[in-house]
């Protein structure tokens, strides 16, 4: 082959060769964007602007059955990644599931992806809608009828059950004894399996509550923080059954206000790294979403410390997300607060990143997210 028509060939292979790559790279950005709402691959990660992550980082209560205008410019500025639901809420099964309708139609308009619509339903516990109370008879669950609460849940377009309780009452008198649907620890196990199975049946994800268990304390967090050494073996018992739940699907575990001395004396769990990371992360190997208790109505006014302050050191021990379901204008106040901290600290910004990669991933994972 002639010098002159040789360079000609390896140039035209080298030109071939850059528009494919061309091509290529285009196809993967093109591909990777369609997995994350109206943001760009940065690198290796998913960069979007700090309002939208932040704002994923975060659950917030609405005051009412309706949507003022005022509640919709705060939700479009926060743009949370999940709405929690109470009975204030709700005045008939049309009016609630309308709410919903045109609450995932703000979501879709500031993120792309759909709200985690969450309230309370355990099965003769904590209740809002009361679709799962009387479930039980003489002491064994009326699976039928749990189903059929669960399918309406699913049918009014709650996608977060915050439910099953974990919390075994090893002490007879804990706050949470009420609220615990079995006698036994071998049966709450069963119990919980189950439910998680027909929540996943119905496009709900479950909730494990309240991590590492509050069975051992007499205390209800609502009025004061909980404080002593637990006990290791209850204290193994119980992250055994968290393990158990995760393991039969649980995507999301709330965590529980107490302090436990003999992990970490100084803070609740809520706000405790050796507990949510070393042993939730590390130890059980959860990958899921990890949530505080409300902060706004319990934490923060019985532990004596400021909303926005409490929800960075939530972040920072490892919650993915941060809930305030009491009063929707405070909550701006401390979106805004945390969002200076988050700009000013690079680890806190690196976490909410992450947190938010997690969160938008799950809800974009329509196997698992229930949408």
């Amino acid at each position: 082959m002639p010098v002159k028509t040789k360079r000609l060939f390896i140039l035209a292979v080298v030109l071939l060769a850059v528009i494919a790559g061309i091509a290529v790279f285009a196809s993967f950005k093109q591909k990777k964007n369609l997995s994350y709402p109206d943001k760009a691959v940065s690198g290796a990660g998913i960069s979007a602007n700090l309002d939208l992550e932040l704002g994923q980082n975060m659950i917030v209560g609405i005051p009412g059955p309706t949507l003022t205008e005022s509640i919709k410019n705060i939700l479009h500025k926060i743009k949370p990644g999940g709405i929690v639901l109470y009975r204030r809420n709700y005045q008939s099964d049309g009016q609630f599931k309308s709410l919903i309708q045109e609450l995932q139609a703000i979501a879709q308009e500031d993120s792309g992806v759909p709200y985690f619509i969450m309230l309370d339903e355990e099965p003769d516990g904590a209740s809002r809608l009361d679709l799962l109370t009387n479930v039980f008879t003489l002491n064994l669950p009326d699976w039928r009828a749990i189903d059929g609460g669960i399918s309406k849940l699913e049918n009014l377009g709650v996608t977060v059950d915050l439910a099953p309780v974990t919390d075994y009452p090893f002490n007879e008198d804990s706050f949470i004894k009420k609220r615990v649907p079995t006698d036994n620890l071998s049966d709450l196990k069963a119990f919980n399996q189950t439910f998680i199975g027909l929540l996943k049946k119905h496009n709900i994800l479950a909730t494990l509550k309240h991590f590492p268990g509050a069975g051992v304390f007499v205390e209800d967090p609502h009025k004061v923080i909980p404080n002593g050494y637990v006990n290791e073996d209850y204290f193994n018992q119980s992250l055994s059954l968290f393990k158990s739940g995760i393991d039969a699907g649980a995507q999301f575990v709330m965590t529980n206000h107490a302090i436990y001395e003999n992990i970490d004396p100084v803070s609740p769990a809520t706000l405790s790294y050796p507990i949510l990371t070393g042993l939730l992360r590390k130890k059980i190997d959860f990958k899921g979403i990890i949530i505080t208790d409300d902060i706004e109505d319990m934490l923060a006014p019985v532990w004596k410390i400021d909303p926005a302050d409490a929800g960075v050191r939530a972040l920072e021990a490892g919650n993915t997300m941060i809930m305030y379901g009491q009063s929707l204008d405070p909550n701006m106040d401390t979106f805004t607060k945390i969002k200076q901290r988050v700009e000013s600290d690079k680890e806190l910004k690196s976490i909410v990143e992450q947190n938010y990669i997690k969160i938008i991933s799950l809800k974009n994972n329509k196997s698992l997210a229930g949408y």
